[in-house]
């Protein structure tokens, strides 16, 4: 089926014209021009989810979360006979007004915050999450499949898995972004947070590391950990147990090590989990995580010192 005629299931018209956004890594994602307005169309990539209509179920709960949130907010998704996604040639297609904004680097304290009012108004909204992915942010499971396609694996995973060991004990589970990259939240008036295909039960910590670890590509940099770390913080407007508290650290390793486990994994494996990646791109972004892994290992003292003050 065209892309117009997806569009006018959502009762769009007039598109003039389509283009292909390549950044994301997961589902298929088109740029739809319609009538001088700008819509995203994604095709959700049934590989990965399953279960999409669960999958949507979960965002219409996120955005009713934040009907009334000023300073924060989500892309509202387009309806279709009632439904916020709709079906064609076998595939589930869903369609929001493209969100302005920009992904901003100079402002980690406003994406720390966005972030950390997400669990917050997440927490307390008595929304029912379903699981999409299930194992998804288990080091154990990924470690384990990595296991089955390679037996070579690198000692500080294995290092990594030993430490972790039982990092989130006594941590409650709450409802997380689970792909809190500093990519997905837009800077704005309001912010938007985006990609919410991965909310599901986590731990406070996963979101706070991928955080950490999506800024500090090149190096630990204390004063962005600093800042996002202060944001975090106001945002979650003293939700967090000690417990949580003390995980924080734990859960930039975790994010770290996973993600370096989850590309070996596809440079190993037939199948890949990363859409549109080469086996060699994808050996080539594990050894870049392990070494920004060693990074952060180094830099301990400091990092613990910033989530402590």
């Amino acid at each position: 089926m065209q892309t117009e005629h997806i569009a006018a299931m959502f009762g769009i018209t007039g598109v003039c014209g389509v283009s292909e956004v390549s950044t994301g890594h997961i589902n298929r994602t088109l740029l739809v021009t319609a009538e001088s307005r700008r819509y995203v169309l994604q095709a959700l990539n049934r590989g990965v989810f399953p279960r999409p209509e669960a999958v949507m179920s979960n965002i219409a709960q996120v955005e009713a979360a934040f009907a009334d949130c000023a300073d924060v907010t989500v892309p509202h998704y387009l309806t279709c006979r009632g439904k916020n996604y709709a079906e064609a040639d076998g595939e589930i297609w869903r369609m929001y007004a493209y969100c302005k904004g920009s992904p901003c680097v100079r402002e980690l304290r406003r994406v720390g915050y966005s972030y950390g009012t997400f669990i917050r108004v997440m927490s307390r909204s008595g929304a029912e999450i379903s699981p999409v992915i299930y194992g998804f942010h288990d080091f154990g499971s990924y470690y384990a499949r990595l296991e089955q396609v390679c037996s070579d694996i690198p000692p500080e995973l294995t290092a990594l898995r030993e430490r972790l060991g039982n990092s989130f004990d006594g941590v409650p589970a709450r409802i997380i972004h689970g792909d809190a990259k500093t990519d997905n939240v837009l800077v704005g008036e309001p912010c938007t947070v985006l990609d919410l295909d991965t909310v599901m039960l986590g731990a406070v910590a996963l979101d706070y590391g991928d955080m950490v670890r999506s800024v500090c590509t090149h190096g630990v940099d204390a004063e962005a950990v600093r800042e996002l770390t202060d944001g975090f913080i106001e945002g979650l407007g003293g939700l967090l147990t000690d417990k949580e508290k003390a995980s924080l650290y734990s859960g930039i390793l975790w994010t770290t090590g996973e993600l370096a486990l989850r590309y070996l994994t596809d440079f190993y494996s037939e199948e890949r989990y990363f859409r549109g990646k080469t086996r060699e791109q994808c050996l080539t972004r594990s050894h870049e995580l392990l070494g920004q892994l060693g990074g952060f290992i180094a830099a301990e003292a400091d990092i613990s010192r910033i989530i402590d003050k």
